[in-house]
């Protein structure tokens, strides 16, 4: 899979770009501000129809201008999809092979893309948010009906915390409690069920990556107690049921799938608290390579992967690995050259390719 054009008018710092691509690794090198991670953003949002940035798509729209246009054209079982997103203050408009679609999840699907970002490296230390956040994506981008699952109980779960904070139409609260226990039991079962999967594959890497022998379990931390061979949507109902007390004192729903966490024991300790910066990056490395195999299992090929910035913080021992584990093409952002990048990647121009889309007429940009 590869994206073999990227068009953009009015993307954030991007006036109008416009380049062809080939299957292969690239590296776009500069200080910031010249629009690196913006292209990778503009990439991202073109084959998932969702920013890694914001989860307000109007920010995309550059300064002092109404909308914002992005394209791609990406190759995928040999075929051609043409990807197309216009995003306007009040709307947006998906086209898939130039056909509307409703939402993100038809848009992206069977798309394969994987992002390593610098807020990664946070991923074992930082908050539960960052590690749920890593197994969410990736469920959503590889199960559609997780994805449902997810966007419905976070729209339920703000509703019921609605009314626990202003204390009224109390009777609301079971319809809220069983439609949230419905979507909380898919999310934590296909959670529980790709940990199982993905496990030994990380472990696997670990050890390849850093080399010292050490056991790496991965390990799911419910908010509510969960029987593995209970009725799971049952058991969080009456797990809500039970904390309604709690919970209108707080104004807040206090367990669930939003609050569950993922934890990372070296040895049989917890990582978070005891492991070097060197075993930390090892860790989080060893996700994104199983993140990369995982998704091209998926898709049937290698995905599109996107490196904003992280290879500064990798030694080059860890530049190597990861970089070796990219079979399909890969667009790496970076501060200053680097003889790994050198060898291994073509250069991708952005102040040349915007003079060359400003000499472009206006219809061959949309």
């Amino acid at each position: 899979m590869f994206v073999s054009e990227l068009n953009m008018v009015s993307f954030r710092n991007h006036r109008r770009l416009f380049v062809d691509l080939e299957p292969k690794m690239y590296r776009i090198i500069g200080p910031n501000g010249t629009g690196k991670t913006n292209f990778l953003e503009a990439i991202y949002l073109a084959m998932t129809g969702r920013s890694f940035k914001t989860a307000s798509l109007k920010e995309v729209i550059a300064f002092g201008e109404e909308s914002a246009f992005v394209a791609a054209t990406v190759v995928m079982d040999d075929f051609a999809r043409d990807m197309e997103i216009t995003v306007k203050k009040d709307k947006r408009r998906f086209l898939r092979d130039h056909n509307p679609v409703k939402n993100t999840s038809a848009y992206g699907r069977g798309m394969g893309v994987v992002l390593f970002e610098p807020g990664h490296l946070q991923m074992v230390q930082g908050a539960p948010s960052r590690r749920r956040a890593f197994i969410d994506d990736m469920l959503r981008m590889l199960s559609p009906a997780y994805d449902e699952a997810y966007t419905s109980y976070y729209h339920v779960l703000y509703q019921r915390n609605v009314v626990l904070r202003k204390l009224r139409d109390m009777d609301l609260l079971d319809v809220y409690d069983r439609s949230l226990a419905n979507y909380a039991a898919v999310i934590l079962r296909e959670r529980l069920k790709f940990l199982k999967r993905m496990a030994a594959s990380v472990s696997t890497y670990y050890e390849a990556i850093a080399g010292e022998g050490e056991g790496l379990e991965l390990r799911y931390k419910a908010s509510f107690p969960v029987v593995l061979d209970g009725e799971l949507e049952t058991a969080f109902y009456e797990s809500l049921k039970a904390r309604r007390e709690t919970d209108r004192e707080r104004g807040r729903t206090s367990i669930g799938p939003h609050l569950d966490d993922l934890s990372f024991l070296l040895n049989g300790e917890e990582a978070k608290k005891f492991a070097s910066t060197g075993q930390i990056r090892s860790i989080v490395l060893a996700m994104k390579c199983m993140e990369i195999d995982r998704i091209g299992e998926q898709v049937g090929e290698a995905p599109v992967v996107l490196l904003d910035d992280v290879l500064s913080e990798l030694d080059e021992k860890r530049r190597r690995m990861l970089l070796s584990m990219i079979k399909g093409q890969c667009f790496i952002t970076a501060a200053e050259p680097m003889e790994a990048l050198e060898e291994a990647a073509e250069a991708i121009d952005l102040i040349e390719l915007k003079k060359s889309a400003d000499d472009l007429r206006e219809e061959d940009l949309w």
